[in-house]
């Protein structure tokens, strides 16, 4: 059987009553993977990696854990590579005051060279003095670009942890990367790195970013190996979902919730047809979105809203489709139906994830009466999700002790908290 995905869909509440001129309304898309595993079914496709490690001065610091950060960084992508598949290949550049590529595109079957390159990283010509992150992307790039191409997905991860030169031509490489459908992974580590570059760059190659804590001496390894792991596991490429409203049904907005919460651009290729482009997807994870909707006031009864279709490349170049799928509600003037407790989660989630932007803005322009309002109600929030969003609740309690005692939020809780807030939280196992 052929890898596809299949689609469920499912609405905020079992049926809608629209008593003015059109009433707010949510549905929740789930993609799942099927038909990987069997006789003649399709494999994780081969992967073009490229990995820019920042070899500053800065990255010689112990943060109070008896290993530098560079070591750390070191031991970590060595074990990430483990979970790369033999055919695989890896490009190492370095990066300081200047840049250089180590490695050319080596395959993963040469595992002892590439640990090797990696081990001796410090060693190479590279002036510490600096952080040129654009010229180690540029290098990286370049090396990838080679090898882009189908059946391949091609991907850069960038690591640092300071503020470089040469923003504005990083951001250029970000879209030249996404122009080529080759994706960035974003890494920061501590403290110095500008975050809002790290989250454009991102953003712009339609890639992902990490907050690296330094205090905490295996975060590296969990965070390298957790990326190098869906990145050898992806089946699908560039997969997009179309959506075709019926007259008079507005889609206001499209996020994806898990396994990261993030708000997707779409474009409108022709009247009432909307895409948004969804990236990857790994052979055995599930990703799910949220569309916020606007519905009209119609008579009793069952209607199709909405037209979706899901399609993707296997590698191969060619584009596969799951068909349209019918996405309906069911109207019913006497009363709201019952709400689905599986779509409640979600949104529950974008909300604190709403709050958390706001609170950021809030901190950004040193308004603190704002930002206590607004962790105070991300607070109350998590309270009522219950366990499930115990780390956000307790990192809203430490923006309010941190406004409360110093009148400052440091800058580690705000990267902790953002960092939580765009995470999907799962009940913890009793």
């Amino acid at each position: 059987m052929a890898a596809k995905i299949h689609v469920e869909r499912m609405m905020h509440r079992s049926s809608i009553a629209v008593a003015g001129e059109s009433a707010a309304s949510y549905a929740l898309i789930k993609l799942i993977p099927s038909g990987l595993g069997g006789a003649g079914a399709s494999k994780p496709m081969g992967l073009n990696l490229a990995l820019v490690l920042d070899v500053s001065g800065s990255m010689y610091e112990e943060d109070g854990t008896n290993i530098s950060r560079l070591k750390r960084v070191q031991d970590a992508a060595v074990a990430a590579i483990q979970k790369l598949k033999p055919e695989d290949t890896m490009t190492i550049v370095a990066f300081a005051h200047n840049a250089l590529t180590l490695l050319p595109p080596t395959t993963i079957a040469e595992k002892d060279k590439i640990e090797d390159v990696i081990r001796k990283i410090d060693m190479y010509d590279v002036d510490p003095g600096g952080t040129a992150m654009n010229d180690g992307m540029r290098l990286a790039l370049e090396e990838v670009e080679k090898l882009a191409g189908p059946g391949r997905l091609s991907q850069v991860v960038v690591l640092t942890d300071g503020e470089t030169s040469g923003e504005q031509e990083c951001r250029t490489l970000a879209e030249r990367a996404q122009k080529n459908k080759i994706h960035l992974t974003m890494m920061g580590v501590g403290l110095d790195w500008k975050a809002n570059l790290i989250k454009d760059l991102a953003r712009l190659s339609e890639g992902k970013w990490y907050y690296i804590d330094v205090n905490q001496a295996a975060e590296a390894e969990r965070i390298f190996v957790e990326e190098f792991e869906q990145l050898a596991a992806t089946a699908f490429m560039n997969v997009e979902m179309h959506l075709k409203p019926m007259k008079d049904i507005k889609v206001k907005r499209i996020r994806q919730v898990v396994p990261e919460i993030k708000e997707l651009q779409t474009t409108e290729p022709e009247e009432r047809h909307l895409v948004a482009q969804l990236g990857t997807l790994q052979k055995d994870g599930s990703t799910r979105y949220v569309l916020d909707l606007s519905l009209p006031k119609r008579p009793d009864g069952k209607y199709v809203i909405a037209q979706l279709e899901v399609t993707y490349d296997l590698g191969m170049g060619q584009r596969e489709s799951t068909g349209p799928i019918p996405i309906e509600m069911t109207y019913t003037a006497a009363g709201h139906g019952y709400v689905n407790a599986e779509v409640m989660k979600h949104i529950d989630e974008v909300q604190i994830f709403e709050l958390n932007n706001n609170l950021q803005k809030a901190i950004a322009s040193d308004n603190k009466e704002e930002a206590q309002k607004v962790a105070e109600q991300i607070e109350q929030k998590g309270q009522l999700m219950g366990p499930r969003a115990a780390k956000k609740t307790m990192l809203a309690r430490q923006v309010l002790q941190e406004l409360n005692t110093g009148g400052r939020v440091s800058k580690k809780t705000q990267l902790a908290m953002e960092d939580s807030a765009r995470m999907a939280e799962e009940m913890p196992a009793e």
